[in-house]
């Protein structure tokens, strides 16, 4: 989804939470490193981390439909209304 589809859609933004799943796997990849002597890099290269970014990406992309479902119900509900900036 580009990002000017997500404007006006409640929840973080698509750049946003991959920015997120980047720091949750760094530092997820620290305390492996830590204990097993490699480098962030090392451990974010490994087939464990590999897997999780990816299964990240699907769950993402799940992330992003429910935002716009939700914001889509509460447009239809009249609880938000279009024109009304969201932070």
């Amino acid at each position: 989804m580009e990002n000017d589809q997500t404007d006006g859609m409640l929840g973080m933004s698509e750049p946003e939470l991959y920015g997120f799943l980047n720091d949750l796997l760094h530092e997820e990849a620290a305390e492996a490193a830590e204990q097993s002597g490699k480098s962030v890099e090392e451990e974010l290269d490994t087939a464990g981390f590999a897997a999780a970014a990816a299964a990240s990406t699907y769950a993402i992309q799940l992330i992003m439909a429910n935002n716009a479902y939700i914001t889509r119900q509460l447009l239809d509900l009249g609880v938000l209304s279009m024109g009304e900036p969201i932070e």
